[in-house]
């Protein structure tokens, strides 16, 4: 299972904290997360593919980690440290344009799931502000 948003914007300079929902197969109801799931991003520069970041469950890494939020209710938490943030490149448009953001980075979700199994959830559009 693949799941794909579209667009998601990270403040450049600050810890940023994001909930994301993982919901059951072929349903629109959440996933139970058991405490042996493990998940881990990865974050790719768009313009050249390289792997700019990647967080998993360990909580003692300096640019930030994954966390079970809410297991019942199939939550994860995201926590991205200002010694990310503040090194990601963030790309405006023209001025006739009115400096609209520009998608910078790409994000794949390693999901390895008890309930859902192993699948991966995508961000194809990651705007840094």
């Amino acid at each position: 299972m693949a799941t794909a948003v579209k667009n998601f914007t990270i403040n450049r300079g600050l810890k940023n904290e994001f909930i994301l929902t993982i919901k059951q197969n072929d349903s629109l109801l959440p996933m139970i997360i058991e405490y042996s799931d493990t998940f881990k991003l990865t974050m790719f520069n768009r313009d050249t593919e390289a792997v700019e970041a990647v967080l998993d469950m360990d909580d003692t890494k300096v640019d930030g980690y994954i966390a079970i939020h809410d297991d019942a209710n199939g939550q994860i938490k995201i926590v991205m440290n200002p010694s990310l943030t503040s090194t990601l490149e963030k790309e405006r448009g023209p001025k006739e344009d009115r400096y609209y953001l520009r998608p910078t980075y790409r994000i794949a979700i390693e999901c390895n799931t008890l309930n859902n199994g192993n699948f991966v959830a995508k961000i194809e559009n990651v705007y840094i502000d």
